[in-house]
């Protein structure tokens, strides 16, 4: 099967109402067969689904409502690709991301001072040409450290060490590196500091060294807000790790349900920077679907609303926006597609409802290895002329936004615990994140859904308004503060 391709049975569908009446037309979501040859200079649109990529246009932020962007890692859109399939992927680049993150380090870049005051921006300026290229707002995450502020030599780089944290002495050396990346790139008005808190961890207390990270957050944002007080910094950027095992991970805390339970260190550590901090502008965390032990948990449909849960947990505790840096599903195979790309939008959706500002698409682009379990991407492999296609999940994104510059008054509803509806003004987004059919009735339709199917519809001149249903349950089930374990 193509890295694009989806069963025949489980198909995007566009449906159309008109004059009351539901009219459906399905239109299956195929990615085609590569083209001989490959015509430098001509771009030409995706092909497949409903939506009209030949009209896309940047995006613009929602106001009070959910941005859904993504992280560029190391394959991405690059420019040895085939010209052709690289002008069909940026197309669905520009339509489905409002913001786009680059790393200064790492994930498709180079050593950025491999020598104190030694600069090497090429490999950070060729993305950053992307990201304006494709109208994206740019976000740089800023991490990782060059390996003399690591104890490494200068001139040299040791991808082994990418991951390490740089040492006390150099936080202000790092500091001023972040200072010099916002000189260079002004139309950045939004960091992060540092990934998942990488090199942070204290083996002696088996725990998150969150005093360090803390000091070396401090350092770079008041660095930062010194050259310009205008400019968004955010963090902690740390992972929010689940056990389906209460034990397993050593330190349960008494957030828990049916999507297992979270580990008491991801909190402690966002508790404290959230205490310690020297200000932020937004909160940045991390977590996936999957449990750290890989036990098994809610059922597919459930584990979908943890990432409502977390965002409810911290919106209790900070009024800052919150940004999902990454979210993660989990990776299978090209059956496994359909599920996977279903589920990431009933994540979004949680994510809509309770009120999160971004969410970060972690690695856009299919890997040229199409055998690998991998989870779902946005555009094929863009080695080949007839690469660069939009999958389902791009459609689904791709809506999304349509949904969220246009949107109806109750944006979100569940009306069965598997099927979850965003509400535009004239349309909406439908997906059935269950794998056996469902029929709803929305708004005076009725549909009928296959396991898995994502669905556009739009609605008829005077559909009536009325408040949407909500299968209240899902989030409470996933995760919830439970009473200590007696003794």
């Amino acid at each position: 099967m193509s890295p694009s391709a989806t069963p025949a049975a489980v198909r995007w569908t566009v449906a159309v109402a008109l004059a009351g009446t539901a009219l459906l037309a399905a239109v299956g979501i195929v990615a085609p067969a590569g083209s001989a040859g490959d015509s430098p200079g001509v771009v030409q649109a995706p092909r497949g689904g409903g939506y009209p990529w030949q009209d896309a246009r940047p995006l613009r932020t929602h106001r009070d409502r959910l941005d859904v962007g993504v992280t560029h890692t190391q394959y991405s859109l690059d420019p040895w690709g085939s010209a052709k399939a690289l002008g069909v992927a940026r197309t669905v680049l520009t339509a489905t991301a409002t913001y786009q993150n680059q790393h200064i380090f790492g994930w498709g870049t180079l050593n950025p001072e491999p020598s104190p005051g030694v600069y090497d921006w090429s490999s950070l300026d060729r993305r950053m040409a992307l990201i304006r290229s494709t109208g994206g707002i740019p976000v740089l995450t800023l991490c990782c450290a060059p390996d003399w502020m690591k104890g490494g030599r200068a001139g040299e780089t040791d991808w082994n060490r990418l991951h390490e944290a740089p040492r006390p002495e150099h936080y202000p050396d790092f500091a001023a590196l972040a200072v010099a990346v916002a000189r260079r790139y002004p139309d950045v008005r939004h960091f992060v500091v540092w990934n998942e808190l990488k090199g942070f961890w204290d083996d002696t207390r088996n725990r998150w060294d969150y005093e360090s990270y803390t000091i070396f957050y401090n350092t770079v944002y008041d660095a930062l807000k010194a050259y310009d007080r205008t400019l968004a910094v955010g963090g902690p950027y740390v992972v929010v790790d689940t056990w389906a095992d209460r034990e397993a991970g050593g330190r349960p805390s008494t957030l828990s349900g049916e999507c297992g339970t979270v580990d008491r260190r991801s909190l402690d550590a966002l508790e404290y920077w959230l205490l310690h901090k020297n200000g932020a502008d937004f909160v940045a965390i991390d977590g996936g679907a999957v449990t750290r032990d890989g036990g098994p948990v809610a059922s597919g449909v459930v584990q979908s609303a943890i990432f409502g849960a977390i965002t409810r947990w911290l919106r209790e505790r900070t009024r800052l926006p919150i940004w999902w840096s990454e979210f993660h599903i989990g990776r299978g195979g090209p059956e496994d597609q359909p599920m996977l790309s279903a589920a990431v939008v009933g994540a979004l959706l949680y994510m809509v409802e309770e009120k999160a500002s971004v969410a970060l698409y972690w690695q856009p682009q299919h890997p040229a290895d199409t055998a690998a379990e991998r989870p779902p991407t946005l555009w094929g492999p863009t080695e080949l002329a007839g690469g660069g296609q939009p999958t389902v999940l791009a459609e689904a994104l791709a809506r999304m936004q349509q949904l969220l510059a246009d949107p109806a008054d109750d944006l979100v509803s569940w009306p069965l615990e598997q099927v979850g509806v965003l509400h535009g003004r004239t349309a909406l987004l439908v997906v059935n994140t269950g794998g056996a059919a469902a029929t709803v009735r929305i708004q005076g339709l009725r549909l009928r859904l296959e396991p898995f199917e994502l669905r556009y519809v739009e609605l008829p001149a005077g559909a009536p308004q009325e408040p949407p249903g909500w299968w209240r349950p899902a989030v409470d089930l996933c995760l919830r503060e439970q009473p200590p374990p007696a003794g």
